[in-house]
C-alpha cells in the first residue's frame, strides 16, 4: 500500500494524509458510491481507534487493519496500529516522538522514533523502526546513531525506504532501502548531487525519491529493484522532486515549487512528465494513475480546491458547490477519493467523492453517538473503508454498515472547566448489541483515580453524565471508559485547561504547563524533519 508519508503540509489543517491499499478481492461495485456492496447501502459502522488528538499520519489497509500517530497522556506523539479488533501501541518504551512511515498488507507498521534515554533527555536522534504482530519491535541499521533517519514506506514485499543522515551537517542526508531481511542500502547518488532522499517505494522494489544539487534545487531520481540509479532530472523545470509511484511504474510529484508556477505533475513510462496545473499541488497517488490534490489560487482567496487529475480524465475539479475550502487526500484503485472540505474557516468537515457524487460523510454514519463530528477523511482502503479524524479522536469507518462489537463513543461534551466549581460532562455512546448493559469510569486526571460514573441507557443508545469540582490551576486529561457486559471496553479522552487566577485560594498547577508547547515543538519536527531541504510547499 501507499502512504504519503512525506510531510507536506495541509492549507486546511496541517495534517498530512495517506492514501489506502491495494485488495485484491474487492469488487468495483462495492466502490462506485457503495451502490452494489456486500448489503447495498451507503452507509458507515464506527470504530473508535484512539480517544487522543489525530497526529499527522495514518494507513488503511483492505483487512481493516490501520496504523497511525496520535497523541497519547504523555503529550508525546505515538504510533498506534489497529489489528481490526483491538489497539496495540506500538511505539518504542521511553517514546519522546514517533513519525509512521507505512503499514503494508501483511500488518507490518514501519516508523521512525525518538526515545529519552541517560544523558539525552531531550530525545535520541529518529530511528528506524519495524513492527509485527508476530516480530514485535525491532530497531533497524542507519548510517549514523549520532544523526536522524526517517522512513517514508515500506511495500509488500516488506522493503523499506526513507533516509539516514551521515552526521548532523547541512547536506548529510542519504536515500536508504531496508531489506525484507533488514540489510540496510545506501542508495547511489548521481555525480553533482549532494544528498538524496527516498520518497516512496512499488512492489517491483522501485524507489522514487529526489537528489540535491550544490544550491540545494532538487532533481527527480529513482532506483531500480536492484538499486540501480535513474536520474529523471528536473523534466525542463528548475525544481522537481518525486512523491509517490505505483505499480504501473508511474510518478507523482511537484515542480517549481518555490515560485508562483508550481505545480504537480504525473510521470508515465514511455510517455513522460504532465504538469498537471498551476498551482496544484500533490496529496496522493493510486494504483490506476491518478493523482488527487489541492489547487490553490494565485489571486487574494487563499482558499483551496479539491482535484483530481488522470491522463484519460484531466484535471477535474471535486470541490463541492457552497463549501468555503476543499482538499483530496487519498483515492483507492477504484477512483473513490477521501479528503475534507469547510464551510466557513475553521469548519472541517470529512468529505468523500465517487464519478457519482460528492458526499459529506458524516451523513453516512451508521447511527452515531450524539455529537461526533468527522473532520477529515485521512485515508481510504480498496475495500472502502476508511480513516479518519473526528473531535472523539482517530476513528475507523466501516464500509456497508460493518462495524465493532465494543461500544462506539461520541466526544467528550462539557461545561467551562472553573476552579471549584462543578464540571459538568457528558458521553454519548452506542452498541451495535441492544442486549448488552454497561458500565462507565472516569479519571478526572487530578490523581483522585478512575471513578464510577453513573450512566442511562436502552437497548445499544446510552449517556453518561458526571461532575466533578478541581482544586487547582492546571491542564488535566480526563479518561472515559466505557465497559459492555461482555467485557469490550472503549475510551475517550480529552485535555481540559482550568486556569483561574482571580479566585481565592487559588493553588498551583499540578500538571504540565507546558503540554501544549510541547504537541506544538512536536508539529514543528513534523513539519521541518520529514522531508529534505527545499522540499516544504510554502
Amino acid at each position: 500500500m501507499q502512504i504519503f508519508s512525506k510531510r507536506r503540509f495541509s492549507a486546511i489543517t496541517g495534517v498530512v494524509l495517506v492514501t489506502g491499499t491495494v485488495a485484491a478481492g474487492a469488487a468495483p461495485g462495492e466502490q462506485e458510491g457503495h451502490k452494489a456492496g456486500s448489503r447495498g447501502r451507503d452507509v458507515y459502522g464506527i470504530v473508535n481507534l484512539a480517544g487522543g488528538a489525530f497526529g499527522f499520519a495514518g494507513a488503511v489497509n483492505a483487512r481493516g487493519q490501520a496504523a497511525f500517530e496520535y497523541f497519547g497522556l504523555d503529550d508525546q506523539l505515538r504510533v498506534g496500529y489497529f489489528d481490526g479488533t483491538r489497539m496495540t501501541d506500538v511505539s518504542p518504551p521511553n517514546n519522546q516522538a514517533a513519525f509512521l512511515g507505512g503499514l503494508n498488507d501483511k500488518g507490518e507498521v514501519a516508523f521512525s522514533a525518538s526515545t529519552v534515554e541517560p544523558g539525552m533527555p531531550e530525545g535520541t536522534p529518529f530511528r528506524p523502526f519495524r513492527w509485527s504482530a508476530r516480530r514485535g519491535l525491532l530497531a533497524l541499521p542507519s548510517l549514523s546513531s549520532d544523526a536522524p533517519t526517517f522512513i517514508t514506506a515500506i511495500n509488500e514485499r516488506s522493503e523499506i525506504v526513507g533516509r539516514s543522515a551521515l552526521s548532523n551537517e547541512n547536506g548529510a542526508d542519504r536515500a536508504v532501502r531496508w531489506t525484507a531481511a533488514n540489510r540496510l542500502m545506501p542508495l547511489p547518488a548521481p555525480a553533482g548531487i549532494v544528498q538524496t532522499f527516498a520518497s516512496h517505494i512499488n512492489d517491483d522494489n522501485v524507489t522514487v525519491g529526489s537528489g540535491d544539487r550544490p544550491d540545494g534545487v532538487p532533481n527527480v531520481l529513482a532506483w531500480d529493484g536492484a538499486g540501480r540509479l535513474i536520474d529523471l532530472g528536473a523534466f525542463g523545470k528548475r525544481f522537481a522532486f518525486a512523491s509517490a509511484n505505483n505499480n504501473r511504474g508511474e510518478i507523482a510529484g511537484m515542480l517549481d515549487t518555490l515560485s508562483p508556477n508550481l505545480s504537480a505533475f504525473l510521470w508515465s513510462p514511455g510517455k513522460g512528465a504532465v504538469r498537471i496545473g498551476a498551482r496544484t499541488i500533490t496529496h496522493a497517488l493510486n494504483g490506476n494513475g491518478e493523482v488527487v490534490g489541492r489547487r490553490v489560487s494565485g489571486n487574494s482567496d487563499p482558499a483551496p480546491r479539491a482535484f483530481l487529475f488522470s491522463r484519460v480524465r484531466g484535471l477535474v475539479d471535486l470541490h463541492p458547490r457552497g463549501l468555503y475550502a476543499s482538499e483530496a487526500n487519498a483515492a483507492n484503485r477504484y477512483g473513490v477519493v477521501v479528503g475534507l472540505g469547510q464551510r466557513t474557516p475553521g469548519e472541517s468537515i470529512a468529505y468523500r467523492w465517487t464519478r457519482a457524487s460528492a458526499v459529506d460523510l458524516n451523513t453516512r454514519l451508521l447511527d452515531p453517538p450524539a455529537g461526533l463530528v468527522l473532520n477529515s477523511a485521512i485515508a481510504i482502503a480498496d475495500n472502502g473503508d476508511i480513516l479518519a479524524s473526528s473531535n472523539a479522536g482517530v476513528v475507523l469507518l466501516r464500509a456497508n454498515g460493518g462495524g465493532t462489537d465494543a461500544p462506539v463513543l461520541g466526544p467528550i461534551r462539557h461545561t467551562e472547566p472553573r476552579l471549584n466549581q462543578p464540571f459538568e460532562l457528558t458521553l454519548s455512546f452506542r452498541d451495535r448489541n441492544p442486549g448488552d448493559t454497561h458500565g462507565a469510569t472516569i479519571d478526572w486526571g487530578d490523581g483522585s483515580g478512575p471513578r464510577a460514573a453513573s450512566l442511562r441507557e436502552y437497548r445499544g443508545r446510552g449517556e453518561v453524565r458526571a461532575s466533578h469540582a478541581y482544586t487547582a490551576n492546571g491542564d488535566y486529561y480526563v479518561v472515559v471508559r466505557v465497559r459492555d457486559s461482555t467485557g469490550k471496553a472503549t475510551e475517550s479522552l480529552q485535555r481540559i485547561t482550568v486556569l483561574d487566577l482571580g479566585t481565592p485560594g487559588a493553588r498551583s498547577a499540578p500538571a504540565d504547563p507546558a503540554a501544549a508547547r510541547r504537541q506544538q515543538q512536536v508539529r514543528e519536527l513534523a513539519a521541518r524533519l520529514r522531508h529534505g531541504p527545499g522540499q516544504l510547499l510554502r
